[in-house]
């Protein structure tokens, strides 16, 4: 099966894992590296064709001045292409090489794929500039890795997307990662791992990537955090409404953002 899925063998060989260690761990802002070619252009194509099916019932969308998009629910039963993907990279020898490129033992899959799956920013659509949760709301585990493949075909700098790293403190952009067609990224997990895609999706245009995230229980390397939410980084180029937003999420109790969200989105649409 994953000899139908992934391209070849030679990001797992040991002797080019040496040299991609060392590019993951010096990487700027924090650890990280770009790989091509990893999955079959051919499943990847059959992915992208899935993005029109499943109906409302697959998808949660956000619609905030912070985030536009939408992503498939946790646990939801993916189209078979799609699903296909997300077994290899929750295998155990694939698993086993993003341990031994990044040196974190024991990594975990998510089966549910909290945070994950498939996703897709249309038009108008931004992620602010975030680390994500620290910790799995159901599992408790803690988040270390996040790995993302890219879909999207014949992009230009003038389509927005564009994945920004950033250093947490003090705030600014460290590097920048165009989400193109074939691309994967595989990205540490921290609570200093700010990113984000802030300058939004051209109209007409959509950026379409699958995400998985993988733990382990507990973590040695200092950057324990129980954050089972989004934090959003504060920047000097946010808006007034998007530095609201901010503060409400940090001070109000959920009940009430949530409702304070779903009333701005009907009001958006």
């Amino acid at each position: 099966m994953q000899r139908d899925v992934l391209n070849d063998d030679r990001y797992f060989s040991e002797s080019d894992l040496a040299t991609l260690r060392d590019v993951y761990r010096n990487a700027a802002p924090f650890p990280h590296l770009l790989l091509k070619d990893v999955f079959s252009e051919s499943l990847l194509d059959l992915i992208v064709q899935e993005y029109g099916t499943g109906g409302p019932a697959l998808w949660t969308s956000y619609n905030t001045e912070l985030m536009r998009k939408r992503i498939t629910a946790p646990n939801s039963t993916l189209p078979a292409a799609a699903q296909l993907y997300f077994d290899v990279v929750s295998s155990p020898r694939f698993i086993r090489f993003l341990s031994s490129l990044t040196g974190i033992q024991n990594l975990l899959p998510d089966p549910s794929l909290f945070g994950g799956g498939m996703h897709e920013v249309s038009g108008g659509g931004l992620f602010e500039v975030h680390v994500d949760f620290q910790s799995q709301p159901e599992t408790k585990l803690d988040n270390r890795l996040a790995l993302i493949t890219y879909l999207n075909r014949d992009g230009t700098d003038q389509d927005g997307g564009a994945l920004e790293l950033w250093y947490a403190e003090p705030a600014r952009r460290g590097a920048v990662i165009a989400p193109v067609f074939g691309t994967t990224l595989i990205m540490g997990q921290s609570a200093t791992a700010a990113h984000g895609h802030p300058r939004p999706v051209r109209p007409g245009r959509a950026r379409r990537a699958l995400i998985a995230y993988y733990y382990t229980n507990g973590r040695q390397d200092g950057g324990r955090s129980d954050s089972r939410a989004t934090v959003y980084v504060r920047h000097p180029s946010l808006r007034a409404l998007q530095r609201l937003q901010i503060i409400l999420r940090g001070t109000l109790p959920r009940p009430i953002l949530a409702a304070l969200k779903a009333l701005y989105a009907r009001f958006r649409t």
